[in-house]
């Protein structure tokens, strides 16, 4: 069976990729990443070289938001571990992304619940079951902000744009159109630069793979027929 490596967003626990596992049972095994959870440093290319050696087996890698990055960086520095990517909602850099230098100084002097909730609950479009807003809030308190702070700072200073071209894998590109913070722009830089991409856009926030699972696996689903 296919297996496909699901690496979340800054502080989303592995359980937002539940959904789209359902909708893939059977025919593709989705395995998600706790990156967040283990000890750092907690640099984008760190945390790549962490997953390939404890992930070494080549297969498809999908990266959601900040997970995205670390997904990029995967294809780019082992292209021999990503047959097939699936960006989600992310982008070559974070040029354009809104407020991340906000979110960063936030983080820096007011870590803790409050700025738990207001990260989770603006991915998305509208409110989640209240079970899997309380599982995310509970998994963001483990996160040490250290982890966060470190790779939204690695995330913010790295640019692959100029790497895009290198990636020869087959690549779907999935965007949340109404997402407050990635734009259509980041996901068609992607798609641009990439030369076998294809963009596929939904009517969700941040986080399609929950928003949108049915869609998505289906993207799974072409991609892996791609290869």
């Amino acid at each position: 069976m296919p297996e496909v490596l699901a690496i979340p967003g800054t502080l989303c626990a592995p359980r937002v990729f539940d959904r789209l596992a359902e909708r893939l049972a059977g025919e593709v095994a989705v395995t998600g990443v706790s990156w967040l959870t283990e000890p750092g440093p907690w640099d984008v290319p760190t945390v790549a070289e962490r997953i390939v050696r404890r992930y070494p087996e080549p297969g498809v890698v999908l990266g959601h938001s900040t997970g995205g990055a670390i997904a990029l960086q995967l294809a780019i520095a082992y292209p021999a571990r990503v047959r097939g990517l699936v960006l989600v909602n992310t982008g070559a850099n974070m040029h354009g992304h809104g407020d991340a230098e906000r979110i960063i100084a936030t983080m820096q002097e007011g870590w803790g619940p409050d700025l738990h909730a207001a990260l989770i609950d603006r991915s998305f479009a509208t409110p989640i079951e209240p079970v899997d807003r309380a599982a995310l809030l509970g998994y963001a308190a483990g996160v040490p902000a250290a982890a966060a702070l470190g790779v939204l700072r690695s995330q913010r200073d790295l640019d692959a744009a100029p790497r895009l071209g290198e990636i020869r894998c087959p690549v779907t590109v999935v965007h949340g159109v109404l997402d407050k913070a990635r734009t259509v722009e980041h996901a068609n830089e992607l798609v641009g630069g990439i030369p076998d991409a294809r963009l596929c856009l939904v009517q969700t926030g941040h986080t399609p793979v929950y928003e949108a699972p049915d869609e998505v696996a289906n993207e799974v689903r072409a991609l892996i027929g791609r290869l």
